[in-house]
């Protein structure tokens, strides 16, 4: 099923895809204008999604991946200018597969969600990370669990 997604309900759609799609696994498919297409995944998660504005106007949408770096946990990988159209894509069940941006250039941007959302797995990775920053030193893995947990939850409450 696919639904359209009106203009003026981006900022409260944003919000709310945020916060039911955080931590999903994600693909990106881009098409340009002149239909050549593009593909960009990796072993991150979905965070965010959010408006970009110039004063008041919507200039675009920006989609956030989370990263298993301490010190910046969430990065934007994604800025679709001047958004036209916006599609979400669900299952009979509501479990959303897809977001499809499209642009006023005719440029496409689909962006595939996969499973279901795991924090668990993102916070143990950024938690090995913090260990390897500590240089493999053992006894403070529930340390690095808890500062990990802190980190991921900064990081998700931008967007919800």
């Amino acid at each position: 099923m696919t639904k359209e997604i009106k203009r003026n309900a981006w900022s409260k759609f944003c919000r709310k895809f945020s916060s039911d799609n955080q931590f999903r696994w994600m693909k990106i498919n881009m098409i340009d204008r002149t239909k050549n297409e593009s593909r960009f995944a990796g072993d991150f998660p979905f965070i965010g999604l959010s408006l970009e504005k110039k004063g008041r106007l919507i200039d675009g949408l920006q989609l956030v991946a989370g990263w298993t770096d301490p010190d910046r946990v969430s990065r934007p990988i994604l800025s679709i200018k001047d958004p036209a159209t916006v599609m979400l894509e669900q299952e009979k069940d509501g479990t959303t597969t897809a977001l499809k941006v499209m642009t006023r250039d005719g440029s496409e941007a689909m962006i595939h969600l996969m499973g279901a959302r795991d924090p668990n797995w993102f916070v143990e990775k950024l938690a090995y990370s913090l260990y390897e920053r500590r240089g493999y030193e053992h006894g403070n893995d529930m340390g690095d669990w808890f500062e990990a947990e802190k980190k991921v939850r900064q990081a998700e409450t931008v967007f919800v």
